[in-house]
């Protein structure tokens, strides 16, 4: 009895809850930025000039606001579920992005790759058969 209670807490803790998935996936996406960023802000601070698109990532994908505001919500809520259904459309967009950047959740492009990957290799196979 006590082994079974034991095994449960090492299999509870081992298991991560959903919002430190996202913490993680948010980790991951500000580590990913970071160099990129960083460059891109030194060069501002040397009054270089940087390309539009570059000035359009830094104000928008590069700017963790959004992602920071999702996660504030779902720690400041009762329960995690409660604290999605609070999230607007982007917050949930939002979570999903977070749980794709911590391997939560497969990214949607390479499942339609792996997906086509999959028919091919059977339409191959049929058209050996036949």
């Amino acid at each position: 009895m006590n082994l079974l209670i034991f095994s449960l807490i090492i299999i509870t803790s081992m298991t991560l809850k959903p919002l430190d998935i996202l913490k993680k996936g948010f980790s991951k996406f500000t580590t990913t930025i970071k160099a990129r960023k960083d460059e891109l802000n030194t060069k501002l601070a040397r009054k270089e000039t940087i390309s539009s698109l570059d000035e359009h990532w830094l104000d928008n994908e590069a700017n963790p606001v959004d992602e920071q505001c999702a996660l504030d919500t779902l720690e400041s809520a009762s329960d995690y579920e409660q604290g999605v259904e609070q999230l607007d459309e982007n917050g949930k967009a939002i979570v999903k992005k977070l749980r794709e950047w911590a391997g939560d959740l497969p990214n949607e492009a390479g499942w339609k790759r792996k997906r086509m990957e999959f028919f091919y290799t059977l339409e191959r196979q049929a058209s050996d058969i036949f």
